[in-house]
């Protein structure tokens, strides 16, 4: 048989025996398709059907699926026979290295799950002062308020209150929030300020440590924007605790984990030796 007509072959055969594949009478059946010492199974395609599935759904999922196992297999069968014995060794290497990998660390995860996960205030404030320098920021933060709004809806009082923000200023300019084309008024969060340029591009050249407690009013040909600026930092800054409080922590359980797997590892090999599993030759 060709290698071209391979699948058409494989398409043909199944469309004459897949109504019959999973069928009562077939129960006792369970080879598929058998390619070399290589089998597939009933049980191994059953749960790719839906239920209550039809001819043409079996013929639709499960044909292209044995015929990518055929033609799978077929092509390992080409390549152990073409390719080199020291490719074969070097392959085989790296798949015992593979499942050893595989298991170990899916073991070293199980365990770690019992490493604690609390972290105390405490320690985070430490663990920050110690190690400032990981926390120099590579890209601008800003905490600010702004509104986007039409030139005929601003007036001196919401100038004014938006300016001051006091309690009382904030529940009014809250209270105007419906005639806002755009706002952000959490002015205590910090923020990138990249998020808010390219949000409001009309603010851009005013993102900056120059127009920090000064009140921006800028317009363009549709609208006028007010900006206040609280804080801004930059790249000689450090990411604030708070900002930094989410990489903090996973940092934090890191070390944990790997001194975790440290000290696991140490006990691994000492009990081996004492109980003669592991011997150290000179």
């Amino acid at each position: 048989m060709s290698w071209k007509a391979l699948p058409f072959f494989l398409i043909g055969s199944l469309c004459l025996s897949a109504c019959q594949w999973f069928s009562p009478a077939q129960k006792d059946s369970k080879i598929v398709a058998k390619v070399g010492d290589y089998y597939l199974y009933q049980e191994q395609i059953q749960q790719l059907l839906p239920q209550g599935y039809t001819l043409e759904d079996s013929l639709r999922i499960v044909t292209p699926y044995v015929n990518n196992w055929a033609l799978k297999k077929l092509l390992f069968l080409k390549a152990e026979k073409n390719i080199p014995n020291h490719k074969k060794e070097e392959f085989e290497q790296l798949v015992s290295q593979y499942r050893t990998d595989l298991y170990t660390q899916y073991y070293l995860d199980l365990l770690t799950q019992q490493v604690d996960t609390l972290i105390k205030k405490k320690e985070k404030e430490e663990f920050y002062q110690n190690n400032k320098a990981i926390f120099r920021l590579s890209e601008d933060l800003v905490q600010l308020r702004y509104i986007q709004l039409s030139s005929k809806d601003l007036t001196t009082k919401l100038s004014n209150a938006f300016r001051n923000y006091t309690p009382k200023d904030r529940h009014y300019v809250d209270s105007l929030s419906p005639i806002f084309t755009s706002s952000f008024l959490n002015d205590s969060i910090w923020i990138r300020a990249s998020q808010v340029r390219d949000k409001v591009p009309s603010l851009a050249s005013k993102l900056n440590k120059a127009s920090i407690q000064q009140l921006i009013e800028q317009r363009d040909s549709t609208s006028v924007y007010l900006l206040k600026i609280n804080k801004y930092l930059d790249n000689t800054d450090y990411a604030p605790e708070e900002y930094a409080a989410p990489t903090l922590r996973q940092i934090i359980l890191n070390k944990r984990k790997n001194n975790y797997i440290n000290n696991l590892e140490k006990e691994i090999i000492n009990n081996a030796i004492e109980k003669k599993q592991l011997e150290l030759y000179e």
